[in-house]
């Protein structure tokens, strides 16, 4: 479905596959990993993770320090644990992690005691944010923005485009959508722009969502973006999510967009377009600077053609 594919887009981590020499050394510490050669498999995933600025997928860097850890390299498996920590929840389900028979060596280092007291301490902190009021109720509205989205091929599949069931599951997502925004401001003029310091990564990302729908409000999208920007700067919010948001608020003002992010249907043809683009020779340094792959993989994802 297409918005879902435009949900993935934009939520998905970096889109590694846009990244052959990830891939290939990825592969082949896996193969090295699997014939017991620990040491070259984790020299492989180290250079992987180079060819991407030292980032790598959490399951990738699991692997690595089960590498490090079997070549006797204690400092280098806690430091590949400390980044997926760090930066990702994927450690955050349970404990098993810590049980497991590849870092037994681990266990009387002061790096590893250190690492487990922090991911204690971070699941009392990530309790309290899962249950937090403000949290649980912008996790609802993410789901009830995603819903009419994800659901509208579905809708038109059944009944047709321009059927009544369709026309009222349009008026629907109209007002839900609105209802969606009027509280997402009232918590923005309440609490200022909450990032996943304060409420789970589903709600933080619920406010941009909102407001990056926002398009029958246009004052809404320019009274908010400058908030926004300020909580990139400030690490609340994800620079790629800030440049969905700035394009499209420069669409519905009427100019071209700055990041390639949107995209539109050609009436006559019903191919899907990028909508212009403003110095469209520097369009990916943009969309790197946003953390944003190159825009002829985002094209190819989406299907879209350019028409410069």
């Amino acid at each position: 479905m297409r918005f879902f594919l435009f949900y993935m887009l934009v939520y998905s981590s970096p889109i590694f596959g846009q990244y052959p020499a990830y891939q290939t050394y990825v592969r082949q510490a896996d193969s090295l990993f699997r014939a017991g050669e620990f040491s070259a498999s984790a020299n492989a995933f180290s250079a992987a993770f180079e060819t991407f600025n030292w980032r790598g997928y959490p399951e990738d860097r699991l692997t690595a320090a089960w590498a490090w850890a079997r070549a006797g390299n204690a400092d280098s498996a806690i430091y590949q644990l400390q980044r997926i920590l760090d930066k990702t929840d994927f450690l955050d389900k349970d404990d098993l992690w810590t049980l497991d028979p590849a870092f037994e060596s681990l266990q009387n280092d002061l790096g590893w005691k250190r690492l487990t007291t922090q991911w204690h301490l971070k699941q009392e902190r990530l309790e309290h944010i899962r249950t937090n009021p403000i949290s649980v109720e912008l996790e609802q509205i993410h789901y009830l923005d995603q819903y009419f989205r994800q659901k509208r091929d579905s809708v038109i599949e059944l009944h047709g485009l321009q059927s009544p069931e369709m026309k009222d599951w349009a008026r629907r997502w109209n007002i839900q959508d609105s209802l969606n925004y009027l509280r997402v401001n009232e918590i923005l003029e309440t609490y200022g722009w909450l990032g996943t310091d304060e409420v789970t990564e589903s709600a933080s990302t619920a406010i941009w969502l909102v407001l990056q729908h926002a398009d029958r409000n246009l004052p809404a999208q320019e009274k908010w973006l400058p908030v926004m920007r300020e909580a990139v700067r400030k690490g609340k919010a994800k620079s790629g999510n800030l440049a969905y948001l700035e394009d499209r608020v420069l669409k519905n003002q009427g100019k071209p967009q700055r990041y390639g992010s949107q995209l539109y249907t050609d009436p006559s043809t019903g191919a899907m377009l990028l909508y212009p683009v403003e110095d469209p020779d520097n369009l990916d340094a943009r969309r790197k600077a946003m953390e944003l792959g190159p825009i002829q993989n985002y094209l190819d994802q989406t299907g879209a053609k350019w028409k410069r």
